[in-house]
């Protein structure tokens, strides 16, 4: 899709909160090997997007700006890279985005296969879009954090 431009919502420094998103024009992202373009349908943000805003994360994240922001998405497979041979154009599915490229608040995203599952029929895209940081929080859960814990 080169040359071809979205809708995303970016920020371009640090802080600002609302304020400091603004609605852009940028040019559709192409898969890579092992990645998916998807058509998103739902965004969720999370607490690690607010301190990304924020510059929490400053020392490592965003690599640069502008940066568009959220990582938990679903939509529709629009297209693969090469490599992919899970998902074909059409498959409805939820992604976790890596952080380091966000992505979420715009039209298209690319994503990672490894990092992407069929979204179940009976779940719809706003619901499954809140699944990715769930999960990570349960699997965080049922691992001990500290070598002494029960």
């Amino acid at each position: 899709m080169a040359g071809k431009l979205m809708h995303a919502i970016q920020y371009d420094c640090y802080g600002g909160g609302v304020a400091g998103l603004k609605h852009n024009e940028v040019p559709i992202p192409t898969p890579s090997k092992d990645e998916v373009l998807l058509k998103l349908e739902a965004t969720s943000l999370n607490p690690f997007d607010l301190k990304i805003q924020k510059g929490v994360a400053r020392p490592f994240m965003p690599r640069r700006f502008p940066y568009i922001p959220a990582s938990d998405v679903a939509g529709v497979v629009h297209d693969v890279g090469p490599g992919v041979k899970k998902f074909k154009p059409g498959d409805e599915v939820v992604a976790m985005l890596s952080h380091l490229t966000g992505g979420g608040l715009a039209e298209y995203a690319v994503a990672k296969d490894s990092s992407t599952v069929p979204r179940p029929p009976e779940v719809s895209a706003a619901e499954s879009a809140g699944l990715p940081v769930r999960w990570g929080y349960s699997l965080r859960g049922r691992h001990p954090i500290c070598r002494d814990q029960a």
